[in-house]
């Protein structure tokens, strides 16, 4: 009798060793599994002519949400917050030039040690020093903005303003900040430095409509697709962060576009999210919208688009039930029912088709 199993039962899987990689990412096996599998696949593939370097294990824990990686973050929350919040409260005690000296040698201090540190092995501690002293250059901009007395605007006010307030002023600093994570970037590959540019991308949304208004006196729709606007180039740039930094074949190490997308969807989402739609039509474009989030999430394996792209659609729903269909009483049953059929055809889906053919 015939041991062969059906063809979806003994279907060839091929695996790359980015695969592996990735699987070891995303905590399916552990790092140093996936370099002994990498590194035996090699072997027999090639009968041991060609023998590959196993990659060298750093002193360093792997990432992951453990007690090393909470101290490191937690260390870097502290170190910005000492010189970037605090430090800029002591401006009368030290003034523009003691406070510009101060931060500049802060500065120095964390790339140094943060260089240092990368080449020994701590690849992690090493970056988030490096990207403290990119979220030190707004405070160094200010200072040297109030030394000359240049502003874009007039002038915002104390430092400790720039987070709370938006104020045209703040933009020169903003793309200050940009402009040092991205030459950081340059020679730094660590997933982190992009945060300082999302972030800033955010502010800039917010402190340039702010400029143009105060000469064009714009109204909140425009300052609505503004933010729209700047937050789809976040978008964008975090999409091309993800692709030209990470090479062909490479195993992802760092993710270079998350930061990007959770602001850009911040700005982009919540600019037309805030719009006044006039029409149901308009309405009807923005459930598809968030329902093409939904898409993305999927097809980027994403979830900052499923969050948001759930969420617009929860409010779409949210105006169907309070306004469209306020006096329909089988409108919450039928929503409800369209709901479990979502997802009893996502089960019968990974059954039936995802078994067969090993994608999702």
């Amino acid at each position: 009798m015939s041991t062969s199993h059906s063809d979806t039962t003994n279907s060839e899987l091929s695996l790359t060793s980015t695969d592996i990689y990735r699987a070891s990412d995303e905590g399916v096996l552990l790092q140093a599994d996936a370099e002994r599998l990498v590194q035996w696949g090699y072997e027999q593939r090639f009968n041991r002519s060609v023998l590959v370097e196993p990659t060298t294990l750093t002193p360093e824990q792997r990432k992951g949400f453990n007690l090393v990686t909470v101290a490191y973050y937690f260390g870097a929350m502290l170190m910005i917050s000492a010189c970037a919040w605090f430090l800029g409260d002591k401006w009368q005690a030290l003034g523009s030039p003691g406070i510009f000296s101060t931060t500049l040698v802060y500065m120095m201090v964390a790339v140094g040690v943060g260089w240092w540190l990368r080449k020994k092995g701590y690849v992690v501690g090493g970056g988030l020093l490096i990207t403290v002293a990119v979220c030190l250059v707004p405070l160094l901009t200010y200072t040297i903005e109030d030394m000359i007395g240049l502003w874009p605007s007039e002038h915002p006010g104390s430092y400790k303003n720039y987070y709370p307030w938006i104020n045209g002023s703040w933009i020169v600093m903003e793309l200050a900040t940009i402009a040092a994570a991205a030459i950081a970037l340059r020679y730094v590959r660590f997933g982190f430095l992009t945060a300082p540019i999302a972030f800033s991308l955010w502010f800039l949304s917010m402190d340039l409509a702010a400029l143009i208004s105060k000469n064009a006196n714009l109204s909140w729709e425009t300052r609505e697709w503004i933010s729209v606007m700047v937050g789809l180039f976040t978008l964008l740039v975090g999409y091309g962060l993800d692709k030209q930094l990470l090479k062909p074949g490479e195993a992802r190490s760092e993710d270079f576009a998350f930061w990007c997308y959770l602001f850009g969807m911040l700005a982009f989402w919540g600019g037309l999210t805030a719009m006044d739609s006039g029409s149901e039509v308009a309405r009807g474009l923005y459930a598809l919208l968030n329902i093409g989030f939904i898409w993305m999430a999927i097809k980027l394996r994403r979830l900052t688009f499923l969050v948001f792209g759930a969420l617009g659609v929860h409010i779409y729903l949210g105006h169907l039930a309070y306004e469209v269909f306020k006096n329909s009483f089988f409108f919450p049953f039928v929503l409800a029912l369209l709901g479990l059929s979502l997802i009893l055809v996502t089960v019968w889906t990974q059954r039936r088709v995802f078994a067969r053919t090993g994608a999702l």
